[in-house]
C-alpha cells in the first residue's frame, strides 16, 4: 500500500510538472504574438523568444526538485488536495506571467528591482500612466490568461490516461538543478548578443524574482555597514583618466580646481547694462535628439524649438546621465555623481555645491517651476537645499479649477505645460523682479499617458502635416500614425514653449536673457533605445546676445552645463566663484565636427550602471560598440578593449558610490 502511494505520488508529480511546462510553452508563444502586434517586434525575433524555452525547462526542473518533498508530504495524506494546490499554483503562475507580459508591453522592459527603487504611489503612477486600457486590451488579457488555463484543463485529462517513466524524469530534473546554475544564467545574460534579445527570451517571473532578491540583499548589506569603502587604486585610476583636472585635496576624489575655460563668451555679446544675463533653463520631458523617428528633414513636430536651434548654439550630441528624470537636476545644476541609487535618493543628500548657490551669492533670484508633485524623486529637497527662492507647488487636488487637474485623472502627472507656463507667468507678474534672475522649468506633458486637453486639435495638425509631406516613407508614416497622440503632445509642447517665449520677449530685459533648453532623457515609446540613443538629448543655447549661430557635433553632456555657465559668468561679469569645485563635467566642446573627449557613465531607471562612453567606444552590459558620427555604431568582438572600458566604469562606480555614501563630495 505504501509503495503504491509512492508510485502514484511520483506519477502525479511528473504529470503536473509536464503540465506546467506545456503552459510555459503556450505562454511563450502568446508572449511573442503580444510583443509582435503591440511593440512591432519583428517576426525574426520569434526564434529568439522560442530559444528562451530553455529558461522555462530549467525552471520546471527546479520546481520538480524543490517541490518534490512538500508535494509528497501533502499527497501522502490528501492526494486530491495536493493535486488541486499545484494546479491552483499553475493557474496563478499563468496569471502572473500574463501581468508581466502586460508590464513588458507597456514599458518595453521586464519588471525588475525598480519596484524597490520607487515608493508604491510613485510606481503606481508610473505604471498606470504608461498603460492604456481599452476593451481590446481587456479581451487580449482574458485570452492571454484563458488559453493556457484551457490547455491546462484539456491536457490534464490527457496526462491522467498516460503513464511515463517517472523516476527517470525526476532524476534528470534533480541532476540538472544541481549542475546548472539557473540564477547565474539570468544574472550574466551570457547566451544572447544584446540585452534586448535577452529580455525577450528570459523567463520574466524568474528574472524579476532574482533581480529583486539580489537588490534586497544588497540593500541589507548597505544597511549593515560600510558597503563602499575607499579604494585608493580606483581613485587614482579615475583621476588619471582626467589629466585636464587638478585634484589636490586628499580624501575628496572629485574635488578639483575650478579651472574650466570660458567657451560661451566668444559666442555671446555683452549685456547692455553690464550685469550678468538672466538665465532661463527649460528641461523638456522626453525630448530626444531625433524626436519623431522620421528622417525626412521637412517634417518636424517641434518647429519652434528647431528654429531656436538654428538661430542659437546647438549640440545635437548631448547626453543625459540617466535613463529617467531622476538624474537630470543634479547633473545639470550640480554636475554631481549618482552614487548607488541616484543623487537625490539619498536623504539627507550629500553636501554639495551648485549653480544655484553660486547664482545666489552673486545676486540672482531663482525660481523652479514644475507642474507635478515636487516630492517625486525629491525635486523639492534638492531645490530647497540649493536655496531656490521660489518653488512652485501646484495644488493637484483642486478638481473644480480650470488651472488644475487631479493627478488621478487618466493617471496624468499634473498640469499641462501651457497651464504650468501660465502659472509661472502670473507669478512673475506679481513680483518685482530685479536683474539678474534665473528660472528653471521642468515640463510634463510629453510623458505617458500622452494626454492633453484638446489633443484632437493637435492630432489633426499632425495629420495635416503628414498629408503635406509626400516624400515620407511608408514605414515612417506608419510610425507617426501608430503614435499619433505622442506627436500631437510634442506639437502642443512646442506651441506652449513658443507662448512662454512670447512672454519673455515682451519683457524689457529679454535682450539680456540667455535660454538653455535640453531634454531630461530620450523619448521611450517611439524610438526604442539603440545604444547611446537611450541618453541622447539636444542642447540649445539661445539668446538675443548670440553673435552667430553654430551647430557643434562634438559630444557634451548635462554634466557640462554648470561648469560652462559658471566659467562664462565668472570670466565676463562681476561674478564670483570658488577656486575649487566637485564638477564631474567641464566646459562645452565647441568643435563643429563629431568627436568625443568625454567619459560618461549612465544610470538606468532601475539604478543599474551598465552603460559607459569613452573615446569612440560604448559598452552596454556585455556588448562593446564602436561608434559612428550618428552615435549608433556596431558591435565588435574585442575582449581586451572591452575589459579596459569595463575597468574604467567599475573604478568610477566605486568612487561614485563611496563619495555619495560617505558624504565626501566636498570638504
Amino acid at each position: 500500500m505504501n509503495k503504491d502511494k509512492l508510485i502514484e505520488g511520483l506519477r502525479q508529480w511528473v504529470r503536473l510538472n509536464l503540465l506546467l511546462l506545456l503552459c510555459l510553452i503556450v505562454m511563450r508563444l502568446w508572449f511573442f504574438l503580444e510583443v509582435h502586434f503591440r511593440l512591432d517586434v519583428a517576426f525574426s525575433q520569434f526564434f529568439t523568444i522560442l530559444s528562451g524555452g530553455l529558461f522555462d525547462l530549467l525552471l520546471v526542473c527546479r520546481v520538480m526538485t524543490y517541490g518534490l518533498i512538500p508535494f509528497f508530504l501533502i499527497h501522502w495524506f490528501f492526494p486530491r488536495t495536493a493535486r488541486g494546490i499545484f494546479i491552483g499554483l499553475i493557474v496563478l503562475y499563468v496569471v502572473v506571467s500574463a501581468l508581466f507580459a502586460e508590464y513588458y508591453c507597456n514599458l518595453g522592459m521586464p519588471l525588475d528591482h525598480v519596484v524597490l527603487v520607487y515608493s508604491f504611489e510613485e510606481l503606481k503612477t508610473t505604471v498606470f500612466s504608461s498603460a492604456s486600457l481599452s476593451w481590446v486590451q481587456v479581451l487580449w488579457f482574458v485570452l492571454l490568461v484563458g488559453v493556457p488555463v484551457l490547455v491546462l484543463l484539456l491536457c490534464g485529462a490527457c496526462f491522467a490516461r498516460n503513464d511515463v517513466n517517472n523516476a527517470f524524469f525526476v532524476g534528470i530534473a534533480i541532476l540538472v538543478t544541481i549542475f546548472v546554475r539557473y540564477p547565474n544564467m539570468i544574472r550574466k545574460e551570457s547566451r544572447y548578443a544584446n540585452h534586448n534579445d535577452f529580455c525577450l527570451a528570459v523567463n520574466q517571473p524568474s528574472y524579476a524574482w532574482i533581480k529583486i532578491n539580489d537588490y534586497r540583499k544588497e540593500m541589507k548589506r548597505n544597511a549593515e555597514g560600510d558597503s563602499y569603502p575607499y579604494s585608493a587604486e580606483a581613485v587614482e585610476a579615475y583621476q588619471a583618466l582626467h589629466p585636464e583636472f587638478n585634484y589636490d585635496h586628499p580624501g575628496y576624489p572629485f574635488y578639483r580646481q575650478a579651472n574650466d575655460p570660458d567657451v560661451l563668451g566668444s559666442f555671446l555679446n555683452p549685456t547692455s547694462d553690464g550685469l550678468p544675463p538672466n538665465l532661463v533653463f527649460i528641461v523638456v520631458e522626453s525630448l530626444g535628439r531625433r524626436l519623431t523617428g522620421v528622417t525626412h528633414p521637412m517634417l518636424s513636430f517641434t518647429p519652434f524649438l528647431d528654429s531656436l536651434a538654428s538661430e542659437g548654439l546647438f549640440w545635437p550630441n548631448c547626453f543625459s546621465t540617466s535613463e529617467r528624470t531622476f538624474g537630470v537636476l543634479p547633473s545639470l545644476f550640480a554636475s554631481a555623481p549618482h552614487g548607488r541609487h541616484g543623487f537625490t535618493w539619498n536623504l539627507p543628500m550629500p553636501r554639495h555645491h551648485s549653480l544655484m548657490l553660486d547664482m545666489e551669492r552673486n545676486g540672482f533670484t531663482t525660481s523652479f517651476y514644475y507642474g507635478g508633485d515636487v516630492n517625486f524623486d525629491h525635486y523639492d529637497v534638492f531645490m530647497r537645499e540649493n536655496h531656490v527662492d521660489y518653488l512652485f507647488e501646484p495644488n493637484l487636488v483642486v478638481d473644480d479649477s480650470a488651472h488644475y487637474k487631479l493627478l488621478a485623472e487618466n493617471y496624468r502627472w499634473g498640469l499641462d505645460d501651457d497651464q504650468l507656463f501660465d502659472c509661472a507667468i502670473q507669478h512673475k507678474k506679481t513680483v518685482d523682479e530685479q536683474r539678474p534672475h534665473a528660472d528653471i522649468y521642468l515640463t510634463l506633458t510629453t510623458h505617458e499617458p500622452f494626454v492633453v486637453d484638446g489633443i484632437e486639435t493637435y492630432e489633426q495638425q499632425v495629420l495635416s502635416m503628414l498629408e503635406q509631406t509626400l516624400a515620407l516613407s511608408e514605414k515612417e508614416r506608419d510610425n507617426v500614425m501608430k503614435n499619433l497622440n505622442i506627436y500631437a503632445c510634442f506639437l502642443y509642447l512646442d506651441q506652449s514653449i513658443k507662448q512662454l517665449f512670447d512672454y519673455y520677449a515682451s519683457r524689457p530685459d529679454f535682450d539680456n536673457t540667455v535660454f538653455v533648453i535640453t531634454g531630461d532623457h530620450r523619448m521611450a515609446p517611439v524610438i526604442p533605445g539603440v545604444g547611446l540613443r537611450y541618453y541622447n538629448v539636444p542642447l540649445i543655447v539661445y539668446s538675443p546676445l548670440v553673435k552667430q549661430s553654430k551647430t557643434m557635433e562634438a559630444v557634451v553632456s548635462h554634466l557640462d552645463v554648470t561648469p560652462s555657465v559658471n566659467a562664462y559668468l565668472h570670466t565676463n561679469y562681476d561674478y564670483a566663484i570658488d577656486d575649487h569645485c566637485h564638477w564631474l563635467g567641464t566646459s562645452f566642446d565647441t568643435v563643429a565636427d563629431y568627436r568625443n573627449t568625454r567619459k560618461l557613465a549612465f544610470m538606468r531607471n532601475n539604478r543599474d550602471v551598465v552603460d559607459y562612453l569613452s573615446d569612440n567606444y560604448y559598452i552596454s552590459r556585455n556588448t562593446l560598440i564602436k561608434l559612428d558620427p550618428f552615435i549608433i555604431g556596431y558591435a565588435i568582438d574585442n575582449d581586451k578593449l572591452f575589459q579596459q572600458y569595463k575597468v574604467e566604469l567599475d573604478d568610477f562606480e566605486l568612487v561614485s558610490r563611496f563619495v555619495v555614501q560617505h558624504d565626501v563630495l566636498m570638504p
